[in-house]
C-alpha cells in the first residue's frame, strides 16, 4: 500500500521532468542467457577511461522489481540513472532473476555480480573505480556480493571503492511481514538459511575492502531501523568502520523515487560527497 500511494505521488512529478530524465543517454545490454540478464545504462555527458561507475540494485523483496517499470511507473529507476549520470557517473542498474522464476541464495547476488563484470569485460573503462548502490533487497545482494566468499574475484573485487547500502533487512528477525514469504524462498528452510543474511555472512569477514556507508529513510519501516543498528553494531564489534546516514523526511521508497524531481534530493547529494571525499 505505501509503495502504490508513493508512486502514486511521485510519477506526475517525474513525467513533470520527463524530458530532463531523458536527456541521459541510455543503453539496454544482455549480460546473461535469460531475458532477465538485462541491464540499463546510463552515460554522463562525457568519459573518459577512468570516469566512475555506480552501479545500482533495486528492492522488491526478491519477488518485484526490474530496470525498466510497466507504464505509467516505467519512469521509476530511470529517474536514478539520469540522477547520477549528470553527476558523472556512468550508472548501470541490472535486472537479477526473482523468485517466481526459481532464483534461489545466491542467485539474485550472483547475477548483480555477472552484471558489473560484464561491465567490466565489454566497456572501455578499464581504470574505473565501482561504487555500488543497493536498496532494499538490492542492498541484501550487495552486501553477499561483498561478503561470500564464492563471489569474490580477483578482476572485479579490486575496482569496487565503496558499497551504499539503503534500508537493507540484514537479519530474519527484523524484516517487513511482506517480505517474509519471499525471503523464506529466496534463502531457503534448510538449517543453513540463517547462515546466508548478511548479519550471518559477516561471520566470515576478517577485513572490509572497501567503504561502506550504511543508509535509511527517516520514515523508514520500522523493523528496518534495528535491522541498520545490528549490522552497524556487529561491523564494530570488529573492528571494521562504516558511515551511517538518515535521510530525513524520507519514507522507505521515497528515497529513490524523489531522485530527478529537484526535491528532497540531499541524501543522494551527500552520497556523492562521500563519494568523492578523501580517505585513507
Amino acid at each position: 500500500k505505501l509503495v502504490c500511494a508513493v508512486l502514486n505521488a511521485f510519477v506526475p512529478i517525474l513525467k513533470a521532468t520527463h524530458a530532463s530524465i531523458e536527456k541521459s543517454t541510455r543503453e539496454s545490454h544482455q549480460y546473461g542467457p535469460t531475458d532477465r540478464h538485462m541491464l540499463n545504462m546510463y552515460y554522463p555527458p562525457s568519459t573518459c577511461p577512468s570516469t566512475l561507475i555506480l552501479v545500482f540494485s533495486y528492492g522488491g523483496g526478491f519477488y518485484i522489481g526490474g530496470c525498466t517499470l510497466p507504464a505509467p511507473a516505467n519512469i521509476i529507476y530511470h529517474n536514478l540513472g539520469s540522477f547520477f549520470a549528470t553527476r558523472g557517473f556512468v550508472t548501470v542498474i541490472p535486472n537479477y532473476r526473482l523468485v517466481d522464476l526459481g532464483v534461489r541464495f545466491p542467485g539474485a547476488a550472483q547475477d548483480v555480480w555477472d552484471a558489473m563484470q560484464w561491465v567490466m569485460d565489454n566497456l572501455p573503462f578499464l581504470d574505473s573505480d565501482i561504487y555500488v548502490l543497493g536498496h532494499l533487497a538490492g542492498a541484501m545482494n550487495m552486501f553477499t556480493i561483498l561478503a561470500l566468499p564464492e563471489l569474490y574475484s580477483p578482476t572485479l573485487q579490486p575496482h569496487i571503492k565503496g558499497v551504499i547500502l539503503l534500508s537493507g533487512c540484514y537479519t530474519f528477525e527484523d524484516m517487513p511481514v511482506d517480505m517474509k514469504e519471499s525471503v523464506r524462498l529466496y534463502y531457503g528452510e534448510d538449517a543453513e538459511a540463517t547462515q546466508r543474511v548478511p548479519l550471518a555472512l559477516l561471520e566470515s569477514v576478517s577485513a572490509l575492502t572497501t567503504r561502506l556507508l550504511l543508509g535509511i529513510g527517516e520514515r523508514d519501516i520500522p523493523c528496518l531501523h534495528p535491522a541498520m543498528d545490528k549490522l552497524s553494531a556487529a561491523l564494530r564489534g570488529k573492528g571494521l568502520s562504516c558511515d551511517e546516514f538518515v535521510a530525513k523526511g524520507h519514507n522507505h521508497v521515497s528515497l529513490v523515487f524523489a531522485l530527478g524531481t529537484g526535491q528532497d534530493e540531499e541524501w543522494a547529494e551527500n552520497v556523492i560527497k562521500w563519494i568523492h571525499a578523501p580517505h585513507t
